[in-house]
């Protein structure tokens, strides 16, 4: 077989969105309007955008991708491939952590083994043997993987990888979560659940320090109160701006709004452990029962587009679209509750978290639903509450997103839908397909980029033909700020290093 290891390197290229180069200037505190709160700033304690929003600010990792999607060196200095299992890392010397501890190889070695062991990112590094994770010296580390995974060095610029340090972790035990220590640009201050998250520069930074002195994230859930700070001067960012709220930003000459697709997919999910969403029937009859072309066009207003796939077209080996919205048929849905049983329908619940679109989109679908005589009641958590119920297995349906890791897709379609990630993985349905797992196995240890494209091709269509969830929408970033902003750069993984980000004239 044809190894083309470099494939996954340069699926970024052309994707991060880089505005306002010039001017800048500095100012005191930059201040960033987020839709949610972080649940923990423990790197391999979650794996949500909310939480990377802030952790990118206070850690780094091994390696990072780079503006052309390309991995390069962050900590490490250097980076090589001896073999095509084994990795050796080059430390930058010098590197302090916030707490003044020098990072060392040790460091590396106990954060990587955390992560490999960690039930929210072990899917991105569970090929990397744990016991082969060694320092050969002080600025040194070496790890092997039990099989060839090209994607490997694109899922070390994962959150999950980044580098913490040894003597905080244990120091702070069950606290730190609370207190994390990184090597970035800044530097964690105070952390006010469900108000903000407060950071300063970090003057003993190895890289280039930012030009502003504090950087506060204010958790605003509603997306029209974040626009009306913005429009005030209360906040310098926003993220997550909705469809109505565009054109505030477009015509005011003040801001400015920034726009790109990311790698994920909105989808409504079923718990396939509990009844009656067991029956491949039921799933199927529920996306008849509903339109969502139009929910997501009135939801949406043409913000982004109507998804047609489990996986976002954007993604590598992406068959999405291949297949147009499944058009609404009442009589065969009602077809299929009664040949699964349900001939009146049933009593059940959609879960999703405080997200105005998410909600606007269950209560559209409660009411098409209704038709075909689902009692559906909407069950809307706070962002860590609503994680914990999916993660535990105690909801029904829910509306959520997932997007991809690293830029290889088997950190969307392995954590969705392999059995081994149930729960905490990402595998919120529930799904166990043994057929499934093989080809998503398969998939991961190939070496062969037209083998690859037949295995994700088979497992997308075997998705589809069970219905296994019913994708929604693809989601385009939207991030407004004021005109005197610069440097803002947007991510197709929905969170944005701030760094370089500048504010004020020069």
């Amino acid at each position: 077989m044809k190894r083309k290891l470099g494939l996954f390197t340069l699926l970024l290229m052309g994707v991060f969105l880089l505005v306002g180069c010039s001017g800048g200037g500095s100012g005191e505190t930059l201040t960033v309007a987020v839709s949610g709160d972080a649940i923990s700033l423990d790197p391999i304690a979650t794996n949500d955008n909310q939480s990377s929003h802030v952790m990118t600010q206070i850690y780094e990792g091994l390696v990072k991708i780079n503006d052309e999607g390309k991995a390069e060196p962050s900590l490490a200095e250097s980076f090589e491939q001896p073999d095509e299992t084994t990795y050796v890392f080059k430390l930058k010397q010098g590197v302090k952590f916030h707490n003044g501890e020098e990072l060392k190889a040790s460091d590396v070695v106990f954060s990587l083994k955390r992560a490999i062991e960690a039930p929210n990112v072990k899917h991105l590094f569970d090929t990397i043997d744990i016991d082969s994770v060694k320092a050969i010296d002080d600025y040194t580390v070496e790890f092997k993987q039990t099989e060839p995974f090209s994607g490997i060095l694109a899922a070390l610029c994962h959150p999950g990888a980044y580098i913490v340090n040894e003597k905080a972790v244990n120091e702070a035990g069950n606290d730190y979560a609370r207190n994390p220590v990184g090597t970035n640009a800044v530097k964690f201050v105070k952390w006010t659940k469900a108000d903000s998250v407060e950071m300063e520069r970090f003057d003993d930074y190895h890289g280039e320090k930012t030009e502003y002195k504090n950087l506060i994230f204010r958790v605003i859930p509603e997306p029209s109160n974040r626009v009306i700070e913005l429009e005030s001067g209360g906040v310098d960012i926003a993220y997550d701006i909705s469809a109505i709220d565009l054109e505030k930003i477009e015509d005011n000459e003040k801001l400015q709004l920034l726009k790109s697709f990311d790698y994920g997919t909105t989808y409504l999910g079923f718990n396939i452990a509990k009844e009656p969403f067991n029956d491949p029937k039921v799933r199927e009859a529920i996306s008849y029962a509903i339109d969502i072309d139009s929910i997501v066009k009135a939801v949406f207003k043409g913000l982004g587009q109507t998804a047609t796939g489990v996986m976002s077209p954007t993604l590598a080996y992406s068959i999405s679209d291949e297949y147009e919205p499944r058009a609404r048929d009442i009589e065969k849905a009602k077809e299929l509750l009664e040949e699964a049983g349900y001939p009146d329908g049933f009593e059940t619940s959609i879960s999703t978290n405080e997200n105005k679109d998410r909600i606007d989109m269950a209560t559209a679908m409660k009411e098409q639903l209704s038709e075909v005589g689902i009692d559906v009641s909407i069950n809307v958590l706070e962002w860590s509450a609503f994680n914990e119920l999916i993660k535990n297995g105690k909801h029904d349906m829910f509306e959520i997103a997932w997007t991809a890791d690293s830029p290889d897709p088997d950190t969307f379609l392995y954590p969705c839908f392999h059995s081994s990630a149930k729960g905490e993985g990402g595998n919120y349905i529930y799904l166990e397909d043994d057929m499934l797992d093989g080809l998503l196995e398969e998939a991961r240890f190939s070496q062969d980029d037209e083998e690859r494209a037949d295995l994700y091709r088979q497992a997308q269509e075997h998705l589809m033909d069970i219905t296994a969830w019913i994708p929604e929408h693809n989601k385009e970033l939207t991030v407004g700020a004021q005109k005197d902003v610069k440097n803002i750069k947007l991510s197709p993984f929905g969170w944005y290093q701030l760094a370089p980000v500048t504010k004020g004239e020069k």
